[in-house]
């Protein structure tokens, strides 16, 4: 059974702020120039950063624009579906970014990374595939500042041979205590709220509270997320030296980090 965490390796989370010190312009830079923390409206190319086991996820209304990778000795990279990359790129494969060479899977081809107006194509291309659902649940991140993660998945358990999907997470702090809340995004339109016997979503939030239920799960999703808030804190300071000081972070995140 796979265990809930969300962390970056040292070697990865090191070889991140080496790029962000590097001199000039460069694929790490240009994705936190546009990193929109909750609170914030992403508008027409602010990505939102989610925080997984081992890897970054850069989101664009629910479509991974950009997953940083990290390969032999943390060396990072882009990973990014085909069809962001290329209008004649068919299938379900994955473009790869390293430096300023686009590979493009199957073929040899490769393409040049022309910067942050590469990653602002990619986020054009993605737009045909967003729902109306990930559109909603975008303007919610961008009216509250407590969502801390995003596509949120819980490892498969027990009878459950799938992840279940959580569509955000918020981290609040009161007096002396912070609590972390999943939430399940529907719209009137889905048909998942509506049955004569049980709606498909109150089964849904069911599977939610069967995962939470066990102690150990929850004592994994709480140190997942304290390592989340550290992460966040320092990809903040990577920004701000990069000379992008707009990211804020919230209090309870902060706090949480601290």
């Amino acid at each position: 059974m796979s265990i809930f965490t969300r962390s970056i390796s040292t070697l990865g989370l090191n070889s991140l702020d080496a790029v962000a010190n590097e001199a000039g312009e460069n694929w790490w830079k240009d994705l936190l120039s546009l990193w929109r923390p909750s609170g914030q409206p992403c508008g027409d190319d602010g990505l939102r950063l989610a925080i997984r086991d081992g890897y970054l996820n850069f989101y664009f209304h629910g479509q991974s624009i950009a997953k940083v990778c990290f390969g032999h000795g943390g060396v990072p990279r882009i990973e990014t579906h085909v069809k962001y990359v290329d209008n004649e790129q068919k299938g379900q494969g994955h473009a790869k970014l390293v430096g300023n060479q686009i590979s493009l899977p199957h073929s040899g081809k490769t393409l040049p990374y022309n910067g942050v107006h590469t990653v602002r194509e990619w986020i054009r291309r993605a737009f045909p595939y967003i729902h109306n659902e990930k559109h909603f649940v975008d303007e919610i991140v961008g009216a509250n500042e407590s969502v801390i993660d995003v596509e949120m998945a819980l490892p498969a358990w027990g009878e459950q041979t799938s992840a279940l999907r959580v569509d955000f997470v918020t981290l609040t702090h009161k007096s002396d205590e912070t609590r972390i809340t999943c939430w399940e995004a529907k719209l009137l339109s889905d048909a998942r709220l509506v049955s004569k016997e049980e709606p498909k979503v109150l089964q849904q939030i069911q599977s939610y509270k069967d995962y939470l239920k066990v102690q150990d799960h929850r004592e994994h999703v709480q140190t997942a997320y304290c390592e989340a808030c550290k992460l966040l804190v320092k990809f903040k300071g990577m920004a701000e030296r990069c000379g992008h000081p707009g990211v804020a972070l919230a209090d309870a995140i902060t706090s949480a980090a601290e």
